[in-house]
């Protein structure tokens, strides 16, 4: 009797809660759907216990035998599982049988579509169909249906890695994220979007024992906490996406099972459990947690770039240039480079070039650098103290964030504001806005130098150490601190300490391999422990004199007037050569150069496995991107002068094969400017043409660079920073 009236309790409650679907008699073969809104059990035999799997609405079964009398005369339906699991489900959710649990596929399928779609159909065009996508979940049917990836461990096909399915259309990429100020972390993925109609978290580890696969130990709870985490996404991942809606993203996952002994290494753990092992298919990521690459968004073809960028506050990428109806694709930090399309305003938007695709940042916080504009002189470079406006003198042209980089062309120029370079022309900033004025050097400073003496050379057995320089300042303070020997003064002992380790641009190091241009050599000597004498009481007679002789060498580095100094007693770890006493031997070589899948031949001189172009060879190979420079020498200053962001002016000859021929390559004295600031440029000259390294350039410029040991191919890739960031921006 008890169990009579549990029955009609859940019959009474199955009634409420179902949605209702037109009636159609199931015929075995049949494809269909649960269309029941809460779970179902699957059980063994045709009875209401013996559960071994559940499944919930929107699950697609393929029906074995359509009408089965079982238990208290209900009728059941014989089904198969995507999974291959058999078994039985209840036909009605009443015992009057006027509301089916299954479905027809051709006419739930329409239904079940209609309840998935976003509530927006106009802002996201790639709703997430569950009736479809079912066959792509966990163990469907058309999982391995893509390319199969090496594997060697003896595994079914199923938990082989494998591509994504033809048949399952890419709609964009994903990039996985917490918050929009990048912080570093990992992201859940899972099975189903929302509650699972099963614990697929059991269901895989049962189905990796029966494998021979031994988990984890971190793994292998079955709680039903767990039943719905897949694995764990680290955030900066690009994955590909077949669907999303407001509050899912749906992307495809290769899967993963370690070949040597059966489990993923751990990619990602939560709550001290790991989740490590899963096949491939379709899995769920919070829509929260994803920058969207829409495929609408994405071109095939790099377009024109009418001018370059830097953010001056943080700048939300945008699938339209509405202030509402859009799509999040990600974010541009601070100071950050981007690459501008289309330089006139589209509704208070630039349209840029974003990872391969065209989209929108607002205006107000970019500060822009249009094609073919030769920049002004600058002063200083400064950091915005403050939030606030920028001015042309009559209007607001834009805003900047605190810790922006500004280009200052003359500090307090009418004794309240400072003349700057923003959007490519000369504005304005309240002086008491800016910071940390760092001074430019300029090239006449550099001129002022004269001709080098010789060359400093770090290549002794103590080269590896490298050869510690200093700046102005920092020469000085090195002076202050008696070059370190500090015999009595603890605490000024202890700032001289800070100060070396700080690394704070007073000192940097020559390293193993590098030569710099001398232009002059100052001879010191002193006590070294004369500030003994300080000691009260001491005896005088006692402290003998400890004479320290040593060379101050004025050099070129990294862009700047530097100091080396040396004492005499130490180990060299470089050697000086006066006058034109240092050269290498090399080769003329043909070296290929590969760009935006172009192919470039040119001549080329490897000196100390470093190679070696001619700077119009190098401007050539970048003309068109958007680290296009133009040359002029500037003659006054014996300077030549990198023009950014212009298109460059052949004046022919450029990418000319080499001839095999060795030759001598001297040391050279020419400065290298970018937009008039000396920078670090190593030249030689070989045939009276002067030959810099090419890493020296692409990294002024913050353009990439890379060595295919394999091919002896150098790539280049102006869209990428010149190194590792993982906040960089790639276009």
């Amino acid at each position: 009797m008890l169990k009579k009236i549990l029955m009609a309790v859940l019959c009474t409650f199955l009634l409420l809660c179902t949605v209702a679907f037109a009636a159609a008699e199931l015929k075995a073969g049949d494809t269909a759907y649960v269309v029941y809104g809460g779970t179902v059990n699957v059980t063994k035999n045709p009875t209401y216990s013996g559960a071994i799997s559940v499944v919930s609405k929107g699950t697609k079964v393929t029906v074995l035998e359509a009408y089965v009398i079982g238990e208290d005369n209900r009728k059941f339906h014989k089904i198969q599982l995507q999974d291959g699991t058999i078994g039985y489900i209840l036909a009605y959710t009443t015992a009057r049988e006027t509301t089916p649990i299954l479905e027809a596929a051709e006419t739930a399928e329409k239904e079940l579509n209609k309840q998935w779609e976003t509530s927006d159909p106009d802002k996201y065009q790639h709703a997430i169909e569950m009736t479809f996508l079912s066959d792509y979940i966990y163990g469907g049917s058309k999982t391995t249906e893509g390319k199969e990836r090496n594997f060697y461990a003896k595994v079914p096909t199923e938990w082989v890695r494998h591509d994504r399915p033809a048949s399952l259309p890419l709609v964009g990429m994903a990039i996985v994220h917490i918050g929009d100020e990048g912080k570093i972390g990992s992201v859940k993925a899972s099975f189903y979007p929302g509650n699972p109609p099963i614990n697929y978290h059991a269901k895989r580890l049962d189905e990796l024992k029966a494998i021979g696969y031994d988990p984890p130990f971190a793994e292998k709870t079955k709680t039903e906490a767990n039943a719905n985490t897949a694995f764990y996404v680290t955030t900066t991942n690009e994955l590909e996406v077949v669907a999303y809606n407001e509050k899912w993203v749906a992307v495809w996952s290769e899967g993963g099972v370690d070949e040597s002994r059966g489990t993923i290494r751990q990619c990602g753990e939560k709550d001290g459990t790991a989740f490590t092992s899963w096949k491939p298919g379709v899995y769920f990521l919070p829509r929260q947690n994803c920058y969207i690459l829409d495929i609408n968004n994405q071109v095939s073809t790099p377009p024109k770039i009418e001018a370059v960028g830097k953010a001056t506050g943080l700048l939300m990428v945008k699938t339209t240039p509405d202030d509402t109806d859009y799509v999040k694709s990600g974010v541009i930090k601070i100071n950050q480079s981007l690459q501008i399309v289309d330089a006139a305003p589209q509704n208070g938007h630039y349209k840029i070039y974003y990872k391969k695709g065209l989209y929108y940042v607002e205006t107000k916080y970019v500060n822009m650098q249009l094609a073919n504009t030769e920049k002004p002189t600058t002063q200083y470079k400064a950091i915005t103290a403050v939030d606030c406006d920028i001015s042309d003198g009559s209007s607001i042209v834009g805003a900047v964030k605190k810790g922006v980089a500004i280009d200052v062309i003359q500090m307090n120029y009418d004794g309240t504001n400072s003349k700057i370079w923003f959007n490519s022309k000369e504005c304005y900033i309240p002086t008491s806005n800016l910071d940390e004025f760092t001074k430019t050097l300029s090239a006449a400073d550099t001129a002022a130098l004269g001709a080098p003496i010789g060359v400093l050379s770090v290549d002794t057995p103590w080269g590896e150490w490298g050869a510690l320089t200093y700046s102005a300042e920092g020469l000085a303070k090195l002076k202050e601190y008696r070059y370190g020997y500090i015999n009595v003064d603890m605490d000024k002992m202890t700032e001289y300490s800070k100060w070396v380790s700080s690394n704070n641009g007073d000192i940097n190091k020559i390293h193993d391999r590098e030569w710099v241009n001398v232009y002059g050599i100052e001879e010191f000597s002193f006590d070294r422990d004369a500030d003994m004498k300080d000691i009260p009481g001491i005896d005088l007679s006692d402290i003998e004199p400890w004479i320290i002789t040593g060379k101050i060498y004025t050099i070129f580095y990294d862009g700047e007037i530097r100091y080396l100094v040396h004492e005499d007693d130490m180990h060299e770890t470089f050697t000086y050569y006066p006058g034109n006493g240092f050269s290498k031997k090399s080769v003329a070589k043909t070296q290929t150069v590969c760009l935006d899948g172009l192919k470039f031949n040119t001549i080329a001189y490897n000196i100390d496995d470093n190679n070696y172009f001619k700077l119009r060879d190098i401007a050539k190979i970048l003309d068109g991107t958007i680290k296009s420079f133009d040359i002029k020498y500037d003659s006054a200053t014996n300077s030549i002068d990198m023009l950014s962001f212009y298109d460059y002016t052949s004046v022919g000859g450029e990418l000319t094969p080499g001839d095999g021929t060795e030759r001598t390559a001297f040391s050279s004295s020419a400065f290298l400017t970018l937009d008039g600031v000396p920078i670090k440029a190593t030249c030689y000259n070989i045939n009276d043409n002067n030959y810099f390294k090419l890493r020296d350039i692409t990294d002024a410029l913050d353009c990439r660079v890379e060595w295919d040991n394999n091919t002896q191919i150098i790539w280049v890739i102006p869209a990428r920073t010149a190194y590792d960031d993982p906040d960089e921006i790639v276009g």
